[in-house]
């Protein structure tokens, strides 16, 4: 296992390196505005990543290489989203950022069984991590926040759903109308005073369509006895 988990680390700091260079040194992925990514944070990541999945870099080396290209993309969207948020002042608390962090690591300790192998997977200490992750945890809080403010701003009105299909009714998929019922069907023998009860709601109820009540709104108010 431990052998393992030390080709794991090793495959995943190698991925940045160049062919002919014997020894990985850090160095920056990607720039977004002042932000700066680097290349042993994406490693981080995807080690995270690799060990929930279970890949095993023997077999799994293509799957590895396709899930770096996949945090890095996703780490350029989160930066230029931060830059946006900058703009918009959106913050979060240092406690909301513990709080985050600590569900984190408490997931992750789950997954692996206990804290030793947590930090030995990770290949350091929970303190180490818990230090070097707490501003990645809080410019992804930061994100979701932002992105939430978006959402909320967001809004539909009849007239626009109306419009959307009338323009795109020709390439939207066909979903076939199925319905579920159930029923619990209990026989009841009534007595003659609960006929003329009902008897005489119900013709209440008639004449009061008819003058011009709503259907739904009697119906809404119609009492239905349960057994």
């Amino acid at each position: 296992m431990r052998l393992s988990l030390n080709l794991l680390l090793l495959t995943v700091s190698l991925l940045f390196a160049q062919k002919n260079d014997d020894v990985f040194i850090d160095g920056v992925a990607a720039t977004v505005g002042d932000h700066l990514i680097l290349k042993s944070d994406v490693a981080q990541l995807v080690n995270m990543a690799a060990i929930q999945q279970r890949l095993n870099p023997a077999v799994d080396m293509d799957r590895l290489l396709s899930l770096q290209d996949e945090i890095v993309r996703s780490i350029i969207d989160q930066k230029i989203i931060l830059e946006m948020a900058a703009l918009d002042s959106i913050e979060v608390e240092d406690k909301e950022v513990d709080r985050a962090l600590d569900q984190q690591i408490d997931m992750f300790v789950s997954q692996a069984g206990s804290e030793e192998k947590a930090e030995e997977m990770l290949g350091q200490s929970i303190k180490s991590f818990r230090r070097e992750y707490w501003v990645e945890m809080r410019d992804r809080l930061i994100t979701e926040r932002y992105q939430q403010t978006l959402i909320n701003k967001v809004s539909v009105s009849r007239e626009d759903v109306n419009q959307f299909f009338n323009t795109y009714k020709d390439s939207l998929p066909n979903f076939p109308s199925t319905v579920r019922l159930r029923h619990i069907l209990i026989p009841v023998t009534p007595g003659e005073e609960s006929k003329n009860k009902a008897h005489d709601e119900l013709v209440g109820i008639r004449e009061k369509i008819l003058d011009g009540e709503a259907f739904g709104t009697m119906a809404s108010l119609l009492r239905i006895p349960h057994y």
